[in-house]
């Protein structure tokens, strides 16, 4: 067995090998590695264990290079869950060898590794300095017979009143991919709304580059006497359905029609034969964030930052000048800043 990086070659192997992974998710997809690379204007190395010609394991990375060196992430941006697949112990323990070898190479100022949440993995000897761990909420699907009724059962009572009112309403929910500058514009409303951090136009602009509309994403909206008033931007890969952007009109909130658009993906999302809705991460602290996404029946995966610090002066330096540096890396829990403010 040896390790190997990533070429055109192993394309074809890569993708059938991820597919093959109950636990494989869209981050480690070779569209979403191209669509980093494009939109963080990083680089990319990622590792295979390979035996006898054949994929045994993969560990993806991304490179950002800065101003106090270079970052190294698996994965980047929001949150992307990383980390190693693989096959058996050997692989696994060749690829954690490999990545500690590289993150603790005198080039490399931090590096940090995100573990895998449907994976219990032991991460005890990955080279790191810091940990935080976050919670990230996933809603398990029922079987395919009678979606609505089992889907129902699943969620809180609240939820279900939630859904009926926008019913009520008059809400109407539709799957239009043509609408992203709806999702965008509706986007920025909502995070400047709350002092966010929104996404940037190329990410939208990006998104029909990079991936094929009803096969890796979909675009749901709602409208009430023909205005549109929310939309729900969901990726799929595998088994999985990411819940990735939700936008919300503010003055037609009461409506509840976000609730009726969740409700409406997760149904086809069954029919189409998907295991896992995943909701991304929650901070602990986001209390009403986290209460909304239990109430659809999520339970809670754990999941780890393993970061190392090998260039010590970035604890010296401003949050703001470490986001404007690496911007969507994770470089170090700005909590451990010897510069933040209590």
């Amino acid at each position: 067995m040896e390790i190997k990086k990533l070429t055109r070659a192993y394309y074809k192997q890569y993708h059938d090998f991820l597919m093959g992974k109950k636990e494989s998710l869209i981050y480690y997809s070779l569209k979403y590695r191209n669509f980093l690379v494009n939109l963080l204007q990083c680089s990319s190395d990622y590792l295979l264990a390979v035996e006898k010609g054949h994929i045994v394991g993969i560990l993806p990375l991304m490179i950002k290079n800065g101003r106090y060196g270079k970052v190294i992430n698996s994965l980047p941006f929001y949150g992307s869950n990383g980390g190693i697949l693989a096959n058996n112990n050997e692989a696994y323990q060749l690829l954690l060898e490999e990545y500690n070898r590289i993150v603790n190479s005198t080039d490399t100022a931090a590096a940090t590794l995100i573990s895998n949440p449907l994976i219990d993995q032991d991460y005890s000897r990955v080279s790191h300095d810091l940990t935080d761990k976050r919670i990230g909420q996933w809603t398990l699907f029922p079987n395919k017979a009678d979606p609505q009724a089992s889907l129902m059962k699943r969620f809180h009572y609240k939820t279900r009143n939630m859904i009926r009112k926008a019913q009520k309403s008059g809400v109407i929910v539709q799957k239009d991919n043509t609408r992203m500058e709806f999702i965008k514009e509706t986007h920025i409303e909502n995070m400047n709304a709350i002092g966010g951090k929104a996404k940037s136009d190329l990410f939208f602009s990006l998104v029909g580059s990079h991936f094929q509309g009803d096969m890796d994403y979909t675009i749901y909206t709602a409208s009430k006497d023909g205005q549109l008033i929310a939309g729900l931007l969901l990726f799929y890969f595998n088994r999985t359905v990411e819940y990735f952007t939700p936008v919300v009109k503010k003055e037609f909130r009461t409506f509840q029609p976000l609730s009726l658009i969740i409700y409406h993906a997760m149904i086809e999302a069954v029919q189409n034969g998907f295991t896992w809705w995943n909701w991304g991460g929650t901070w602990l602290t986001q209390e009403g964030v986290y209460r909304f996404k239990k109430r659809w029946g999520a339970v809670d995966k754990e999941y780890t930052y393993y970061t190392k610090i090998n260039n010590h002066d970035m604890f010296n330096k401003k949050k703001e000048e470490l986001l404007h540096h690496y911007d969507h890396f994770y470089v170090i829990d700005f909590n451990k800043l010897h510069t933040r403010k209590d």
